[in-house]
């Protein structure tokens, strides 16, 4: 069904849902799975899409200083251009994925929710609601659904650029990954990176482990404490909220880090080199203006170096060489071009710790 074929009405249920938009999510929640802040309000404007709601669905903290504090960013910034009224919902049990889906599914014009472990509750929910479209941030679903656009980046190809400040920086061959927990987004950060310290030189070790958890900086810090203790230099580290503790690590340990997603230099300024990932924010702005545009595109849409929606974040000038930028450089260049071809998660299984 066209969009234009819904949205008055859409804009008056809307309206009189917003009123008492927290106490409702909690309610359809059980009360305690949910936290639930209005990220912004319409003002009067011409733009045909005024009044109607766009809901986040976070599974993880949105003051993570990583991932979703970015995509936070561009979603408020995106829907206040396009004058949407905004929420924000944080979900923090499971079980209240499906229901809190659900109930702001039947209010929402556009839904944006994030990462595998929504998987089932978007494919569970978005049929019920076909004139609800939703973006799902960073997974795939098993089978397409007509109002679902599978938003996906090749992280490999940014950390392949990692894997080679990695591979020119390393004093002691040997060099580490950490990723928050183990499914395909994440295998796709350490196979990148795999890749460039490899091509670098082949007999870098390149150690690698899974912290567990999306959000748990003591432990990010234990682990990132471990992999330093055990000779690795460098740790690359895609650990969402968790990565709070990997940035104190490696400034207390004197040993570098390259970061995910977000610029590492205020969070690490002495030891951290770099970072690599999506651009959450840009990524989340390009799919509000889509649906504002009357444009939304159901599917899978992946985005890479070549669309400039993964990079490679600022550099610590002080720390990183203006020869090895140039380097990350040219094999970006490469990988746009076509000349380098990045592995992706299907090869995970092919690499051997610390070998």
């Amino acid at each position: 069904m066209a969009r234009t074929q819904y949205r008055g009405a859409r804009r008056r249920l809307a309206a009189a849902a917003l009123a008492s938009t927290a106490a409702l999510v909690l309610s359809a929640c059980g009360g305690g799975g949910a936290q639930t802040q209005a990220a912004g309000s319409p003002t009067e404007s011409g733009s045909s899409v005024a009044g109607e709601t766009a809901t986040l669905v976070s599974i993880q903290p949105v003051n993570d200083k990583g991932v979703m504090q970015d995509f936070v960013a561009g979603f408020e910034a995106a829907t206040k251009e396009v004058n949407m009224e905004s929420n924000v919902v944080v979900l923090t049990d499971p079980s209240t994925y499906e229901s809190t889906l659900e109930s702001v599914s039947g209010r929402s014009d556009l839904v944006f929710t994030t990462f595998p472990p929504m998987i089932q509750a978007v494919e569970k929910v978005a049929p019920k609601h076909e004139d609800t479209r939703y973006v799902l941030l960073d997974a795939r679903l098993s089978e397409p659904i007509d109002n679902v656009q599978e938003l996906f980046f090749r992280e490999n190809e940014s950390s392949y650029l990692a894997g080679i400040v990695a591979g020119e920086m390393t004093e002691a061959n040997k060099v580490g990954f950490l990723g928050a927990i183990k499914q395909d987004v994440i295998d796709r950060y350490l196979v990148g990176f795999h890749a460039g310290v490899k091509s670098v030189d082949p007999d870098i070790k390149v150690c690698f482990a899974y912290v567990g958890a999306l959000n748990d900086p003591a432990l990010g810090k234990q682990f990132a404490n471990t992999m330093y203790n055990q000779g690795v230099d460098i740790i690359h580290a895609a650990t969402a909220g968790t990565q709070v503790g990997v940035y104190q690590a490696a400034e207390e340990q004197e040993k570098f880090l390259i970061s995910a997603d977000v610029d590492v230099r205020p969070l690490a300024p002495n030891f951290g080199l770099t970072a690599t990932g999506p651009d959450f924010s840009g990524a989340a702005k390009l799919a509000v203006e889509q649906y504002a545009a009357g444009d939304f595109e159901s599917g899978l849409q992946v985005y890479g170096l070549a669309d400039g929606a993964v990079r490679i974040l600022p550099f610590n000038d002080d720390l990183v060489s203006a020869e090895v930028q140039q380097k990350v450089e040219e094999a970006k260049q490469q990988i746009i071009d076509g000349s380098i071809k990045v592995p992706d998660d299907k090869s995970v299984g092919d690499i051997k710790n610390c070998a």
